[in-house]
């Protein structure tokens, strides 16, 4: 099986629980492709093999979803993921007489209970030697990658804390700024406020003023009408209807009647004159 993909880790076995393996974990596409097994606790190797049937093998079992349970045996085999601490755990099982294999059986544990997720044979390694070295340099190999990408992130976060310090300078001079622009517009608010306070109490002074010509003006031109008034009456009456200018009717009744003058005609003169 040609493998593009590695992983290794360190697992516990149960039922080793003073010994520290490696397993390290070789697939082509994912691990529903199948995968190859190397176990090794520093001294002694093992490796298997779980085919891409195996593992349809093993989810028909279980009754899940092929993808499922590759992705649950992907965070079970290689510990990549949020949920893989604490829920998965190995067995091995020691070589009886007449079978020398070992059986590494892998499980998943929820609710206290475990539920198998797959089984494979281990063989030992005729050079274990090699497959330490081969951990060792992969080891290296991921630790030089860890190291580049930690010194990646770290410049990064120096430039993103750069970012930072010169957006919190940004920001401290926008909020002095805006701090300087609200009191400059309350100081004007203020001075426009009081301007319009004075403006208003002289339109108020002025109206009042008008109110109390209004009232004078009205007051002036009543008393002015009733002494025309009083004056129309006056004149309205006659010298001979006053009490001491006036004659009584007995004396208009003793006065003689005086003659109406009449001119005199053509005919009286001209006898006048024979």
């Amino acid at each position: 099986m040609s493998c593009c993909s590695t992983s290794v880790r360190q697992i516990s076995i149960a039922s080793e629980p003073h010994h520290t393996f490696f397993l390290k974990l070789e697939w082509a596409e994912d691990l529903g492709s199948g995968f190859v097994i190397l176990l090794s606790d520093g001294i002694s190797a093992w490796s298997g093999e779980v085919s891409e049937e195996d593992v349809s093998r093993e989810a028909q079992e279980m009754e899940m979803e092929r993808e499922r349970y590759v992705g649950d045996l992907h965070l079970a085999l290689t510990g990549e993921g949020p949920a893989a601490e604490g829920e998965y755990s190995f067995h091995l099982t020691p070589e009886r007489p007449g079978r020398p294999l070992l059986q590494l059986s892998y499980e998943k544990v929820q609710n206290d209970i475990s539920f198998r997720l797959g089984v494979v044979d281990l063989q030992a390694v005729p050079e274990p030697t090699e497959v330490i070295r081969e951990l060792i340099r992969h080891g290296l190999e991921q630790s030089t990658r860890l190291q580049a990408k930690n010194q990646h992130l770290l410049e990064e976060n120096q430039k993103l804390r750069r970012e930072q310090e010169h957006i919190t300078k940004e920001m401290q001079r926008y909020v002095q700024g805006k701090e300087r622009l609200e009191r400059d517009l309350y100081s004007r608010f203020v001075l426009v406020l009081n301007e319009k306070k004075v403006k208003l109490r002289d339109l108020q002074k002025r109206v009042k003023e008008l109110e109390e010509s209004v009232e004078e003006n009205r007051l002036r031109n009543k008393a002015d009408s009733e002494d025309h008034k009083a004056m129309e009456t006056a004149a309205g009456k006659s010298p001979e209807e006053s009490d001491y200018g006036g004659s009584t009717e007995d004396e208009q009744e003793a006065e003689p009647r005086q003659p109406d003058p009449r001119p005199l005609t053509q005919g009286s003169s001209s006898n006048f004159t024979q």
